[in-house]
């Protein structure tokens, strides 16, 4: 009986030391395989983020009726200031409310965030929207929110019809 035991015991053993050193050998690989995944990823979307869709046009000054007023949970961009948005490292999307009013609603409205484009939306004389801030837009600085409309709805050849921005500051989050 007392061999059986033994034979028992070292059998159990065995096997509880290669499931656990086994295991511990796979994990690591697994870690090492998720991180470089996630630094590919990132360089990827790093890579999408530094090249616009559309560009920014240049040399544009306020142009048109229409005007955009930033919110957070700080204040607005009302009167000219610059409302306060406090961000952590592990923030990944965030979004500010956006009032638009007196664009022209037979444009399409080309909105940018520090010259890279967003979204293009369809302002009237008044619309509430947000706007997705993530990546760079997200990092600690003053951020500037542009609204442009393009003749013919065209920003790669048409002219700037209309232009209006508000800014935004990024603090980080203690």
């Amino acid at each position: 009986m007392k061999y059986f035991s033994k034979v028992l015991m070292t059998i159990s053993l065995s096997f509880f030391l290669m499931s656990v050193f086994g295991c511990s050998n796979n994990e690591e690989n697994n870690n090492t395989n998720e991180n470089q995944t996630t630094e590919e990823s990132k360089k990827d979307e790093t890579q999408e983020t530094t090249k616009s869709k559309y560009p920014f046009p240049n040399d544009t000054t306020a142009k048109g009726n229409g005007k955009i007023t930033l919110s957070t949970a700080a204040g607005t961009s009302e009167n000219g200031n610059t409302p306060v948005l406090f961000v952590s490292e592990e923030d990944i999307l965030i979004q500010i409310g956006m009032d638009a009013e007196n664009f022209d609603g037979s444009k399409q409205s080309f909105v940018y965030v520090d010259k890279m484009f967003s979204n293009t939306e369809q302002f009237g004389e008044l619309t509430q929207t947000s706007v997705n801030l993530q990546e760079s837009m997200l990092k600690p600085g003053i951020h500037t929110v542009s609204v442009v409309q393009f003749d013919n709805d065209d920003p790669n050849n048409g002219s700037v019809t209309g232009y209006t921005e508000a800014k935004y500051e990024v603090k980080e989050k203690k």
